[in-house]
């Protein structure tokens, strides 16, 4: 295959979502928030601080954006073991490119996520590119966005990633 082609067995799996949605193991809660700021030393006090937040636009504490990630890690381990999520890269016929490299990503932010929020997610396949060549190997860069819900099903944010899915040519 030319590299400025995509064959037509990947070019099938762009647009697709991910069956169902992703619950967030964890409540969005105040210390996970407070230890957060710590570890990052934001000392924004929307984050933190009650009173000021209260009185603020918001109304009350908030979750620091960048937080949005960490509400949507799964568990390294859990006694109660579950299925795995569906996700929209999982049976993408890519085992000839077994290296992935996260080379970007870019979230939004359309409401404030606020402690006691349940938030839960869906993943879109946007993009599969062309064959590529680099200085890593050659590989496809992969597009992709999770869509981020709090309880009410209202949009809170989206986090768009692209991978490098590769392999190492000798």
């Amino acid at each position: 295959m030319a590299t400025d082609e995509l064959s037509p067995e990947l070019r099938k799996y762009i647009g697709r979502v991910s069956s169902g949605f992703v619950e967030t193991p964890d409540e969005v809660n105040k210390p996970m928030i407070r230890i957060w700021c710590e570890m990052v030393e934001d000392a924004n006090p929307l984050y933190t601080d009650e009173e000021y937040a209260q009185k603020s636009e918001y109304g009350g504490i908030i979750s620091p954006p960048a937080m949005l990630m960490t509400w949507g890690l799964p568990p390294q381990w859990s006694p109660r073991a579950t299925e795995t999520p569906s996700h929209v890269l999982m049976d993408l016929p890519l085992e000839d490119f077994p290296i992935n490299l996260s080379v970007g990503c870019t979230e939004e932010y359309f409401l404030p996520i606020r402690p006691g929020d349940r938030l839960h997610y869906n993943t879109k396949l946007d993009d599969i590119s062309p064959l590529k060549r680099t200085r890593l190997g050659v590989g496809h860069f992969i597009t992709y966005t999770y869509y981020y819900y709090n309880q009410h099903n209202e949009l809170v944010a989206t986090n768009q990633h692209v991978l490098f899915c590769y392999r190492i040519e000798e």
